[in-house]
């Protein structure tokens, strides 16, 4: 056995200690502690009989591997005393641990399964799969695979997530009797908002000049709450208020605001009377919100005061609106919208939600409940890659979206689950999920992407730690946020805490791919910190809106809680796929929701086959929770939909061999370089947004040029550093070759660790000053490049990257 321990002479050479590695032994005297307990837990435990609960067993290979292979992982790269601490002590761990663990039986009945509501979720499938079957009643076809659908919905599609749900109202409703003193929805108001100005140099033309920039810190009050029987009044009232303002079954409300817990009571509201919603992002332009006020022919609008004048010049032509709500409680209003829209629009009448509940209490009426068939939403897409479209869904379509996603969770959600909701709500997604939670009786902590980490405030905590979540769905860039900042955290400690974070790191990574009991052992020490982060409660997370890397998934997965993906359109009611927490995947996306039927069609010019091994192709989707068509627009549903009702996503797809579901690229994003020869620019993105220097990434290809470029929002503190070292004035760093080349030269090395081709590395790469958000019109409001915009921006930049 090979396994190094230190000699007294080195001891005797090493430096006197300071305080952060006294910090350190502390940390090594913990994990003393646990060793000392796993003795205790062992030695009773030899001592009883053989119990008859089930665990998984480990056969005595296994214990051989874990005796030799874990010392040398957790030995690496580390300080010459805590590595043969952390070698010894998990040497000791694992034999115990796998002694304890050969005891049990292997064959666990029905009454033994633990209950896995509570807790982090495991790192390892529960359920065995398949994990998709083939769908009932279709005939195979050449270039396609069979249909197939969540192994749960093999004898019938699921609708409903239970019998007195049939529109989206009903959640509500039930949950109203069902958990009616259980806080439903929690928000923070602003106590006060903090401005500092401060003078920053800013290069304009190769000119450095000072410019002046204000910053805002909110300082926020604590979490209060409504129950649901709170939360139903409050809806109901709201939706009398409507009634009494001249709205009835049929008329139209558009949404046009940030996520907040009275967007989501108005939405319901609205289903009390019958009255159907229409959505449209909050980052919309003026032409954007135009075009989906007008189309939708909307009888009112729920509003932010913030958006009051960008929605002014659509109002103005919106014959068929008689009056706008805005919401008194938001956060970002500076109190002198109000003021200036009523001047400037003395026709239109404006009342705030809190006039609409008063008058709907005062004048209450009864509920108009619509009926499954009857319009929920229309639903406008992003707009990123030409005007937004408009996506009818019917309450029942949207009901059974919702089951669709709580089959893939249902074991493993309740509620005691605290979701925190900041993304935004015209997002289908966010949409389905929020009403998930509200159906299972959990709370939503109301945030926002500006409160929540604690940077951006003052006298308070963020709304991670403040909400303490036990959910928690963000977007890459936000993850590859979060990694970085662990690891940099990480590395700016002394060597003795870099080895014990990458010694435990390690070692859990090796017990989670072998499927080896006992990895979290050392969760509640080394990676207690990383937890707190986020409140500490974390249960699982979850990625959506675009691809992420499997580097960033699997670490985040060993460090923070187990990483989920979801998969999923406007089109498909977010139903395409997702992580189930009991069928844990590194690679996958995750089931087939069990309100949909998917399949796979070859596309023989990209060499994507429905016949290979792996099965892959375009991804078509097809159930209840698919649109039948866009709203008044005949040439895209024609593009979009097959007669027979399937869905074109437009996306690639793989089933792997345990029936989950893996999304290659879109076909727009596969792109033919000069040689004849395919790239994946999103595959690309995920992996170079893996860099330190990295804050958001473009790749960009054409049939053009030999080699795709990169363009990339930079991470300003990182990129200041690296100038630093070359000698670069900061002002300067953006342009200058050197630091250019530096960049360069890191994203070349991360797309070769990850195994990307030749063709797939980068030939150069364009810096930008601006930073890319919502309003700039750079990304869309979940994140997503946009690449149009991207790109008529930056080519001059672009064109010069090509030419070098």
């Amino acid at each position: 056995m090979s396994l190094r321990l230190f000699q007294l002479s080195e001891l005797a050479t090493l430096p006197k200690a300071d305080e952060k590695k006294v910090h350190s032994c502390s940390q090594a005297a913990k994990l003393s502690w646990l060793f000392t307990i796993h003795i205790l837990v062992v030695v009773l435990y030899l001592r009883a009989p053989s119990p008859a609960s089930a665990h998984p067993s480990i056969p005595s290979p296994f214990i051989i591997i874990i005796i030799i292979i874990i010392p040398r992982l957790a030995s690496v790269n580390s300080a010459i005393i805590l590595s043969n601490i952390t070698a010894v002590l998990v040497l000791l761990v694992a034999i115990l641990t796998a002694l304890f663990y050969a005891r049990f039986p292997t064959n666990p009945t029905a009454a033994d399964m633990p209950d896995y509501t509570t807790g982090v979720m495991p790192l390892y499938q529960v359920h065995k799969p398949p994990f998709s079957v083939e769908s009932p009643g279709y005939e195979r076809v050449e270039g396609e695979t069979l249909p197939r659908r969540h192994w749960k919905a093999k004898n019938g599609l699921r609708t409903q997530p239970h019998p007195d749900v049939h529109t989206v109202y009903d959640i509500v409703k039930r949950s109203a009797q069902v958990y009616p003193n259980e806080p439903a929805v929690g928000t923070r108001k602003l106590v006060h908002l903090h401005k500092e100005k401060k003078k920053v140099p800013k290069n304009v033309d190769g000119e450095v000049i000072e410019v002046e920039k204000e910053w805002q810190y909110f300082e926020l009050s604590r979490y209060s709450y409504l129950t649901y029987a709170d939360l139903l009044t409050y809806i109901n009232q709201i939706g009398s208020g409507l009634r009494k303002l001249g709205l009835s079954k049929g008329s139209r409300v558009h949404l046009f605001a940030t996520t907040t817990a009275n967007w989501m009571a108005m939405s319901h509201a609205c289903g009390s009377q019958s009255i159907s919603i229409v959505t449209a992002y909050d980052t919309l332009g003026a032409s954007g919100v135009e075009h989906s006020l007008l189309q939708s022919n909307a009888d009112a609008m729920y509003i932010d005061p913030q958006l009051l004048k960008t929605a002014s010049g659509a109002l103005k032509k919106a014959e068929n609106v008689k009056f706008v709500i805005y919401n008194n409680s938001s956060l970002f209003s500076d109190g002198t919208e109000v003021d200036a829209f009523k001047k400037a629009n003395p026709d239109i009448k404006l009342v705030s939600i809190e006039e609409v509940r008063a008058l709907g209490e005062e004048n209450p009426v009864e509920t108009v409940e619509a009926k499954p068939e009857d319009l929920f939403c229309i639903m406008y897409t992003s707009g990123s890659t030409g005007p937004p479209k408009g996506v009818p869904m019917t309450h029942a379509g949207t009901v059974a979206a919702i089951t669709g996603l709580w089959t893939c969770v249902e074991e493993c959600v309740s509620n005691k689950e605290y979701v925190l909701a900041y993304l935004p709500l015209a997002h289908i997604f966010e949409l389905v999920l929020e009403n998930l939670v509200l159906f299972v009786g959990g709370t939503l902590g109301y945030g926002n992407p500006r409160t929540l980490s604690d940077t951006s405030v003052k006298n308070c905590a963020g709304d991670m730690r403040e909400f303490r979540p036990t959910a928690l769905v963000g977007v890459p860039q936000i993850w590859e946020t979060v990694k970085k900042g662990i690891i940099a955290k990480v590395n700016s400690s002394g060597p003795l805490i870099k080895a014990l974070f990458w010694g435990a790191f390690n070692y859990k990574t090796f017990m989670v791919k072998h499927g080896l009991p006992g990895a979290t052992i050392f969760d509640n020490v080394v990676f207690k910190k990383v937890r707190e982060l986020t409140g500490g409660r974390l249960r699982f997370i979850m990625n959506g809106a675009s691809g992420i890397s499997d580097g960033t998934k699997h670490f985040l997965s060993m460090t923070l809680a187990p990483m989920l993906t979801g998969y999923g359109l406007t089109e498909t009611a977010a139903n395409g796929a997702l992580g189930d927490p009991l069928e844990y995947t590194s690679d996958a996306i995750g089931s087939i929701p069990a309100a949909v039927d998917l399949k796979l069609v070859s596309i023989p010019d990209l060499n994507y086959y429905a016949d290979s091994n792996p099965p892959q192709g375009e991804i078509w989707v097809k159930g209840p929770a698919v649109l039948k068509e866009y709203y008044k627009n005949p040439e895209e549903t024609a593009k979009a939909i097959t007669e027979d009702g399937w869905f074109k996503t437009g996306d690639i797809g793989e089933f792997d061999k345990v029936g989950h579901v893996k999304v290659i690229d879109r076909v727009k994003n596969l792109v033919k370089m000069q040689g004849g020869e395919y790239i994946a620019l999103e595959k690309m993105e995920s992996v170079y947004r893996g860099s330190p220097f990295v804050a958001n990434i473009m790749v960009y290809g054409d049939g053009e040029h030999s080699r795709a470029i990169a363009v990339v929002a930079p991470n300003e503190k990182v990129l200041a550093e690296e100038a630093k070292k070359l000698g670069v004035d900061e002002h300067s760093m953006h342009t200058d070759s050197k630091v250019v080349d530096a960049v360069l030269k890191d994203l070349i090395s991360n797309g070769k660790k990850a195994g990307l081709s030749g063709l797939e590395i980068v030939g150069g790469v364009v810096l930008c000053e601006e930073e890319w958000t919502p309003d700039s019109g750079l990304v869309t409001a979940t994140q997503k490049v946009n690449r149009r915009a991207i790109k008529d921006k930056y080519k001059k930049q672009m064109d010069k990257a090509f030419g070098n």
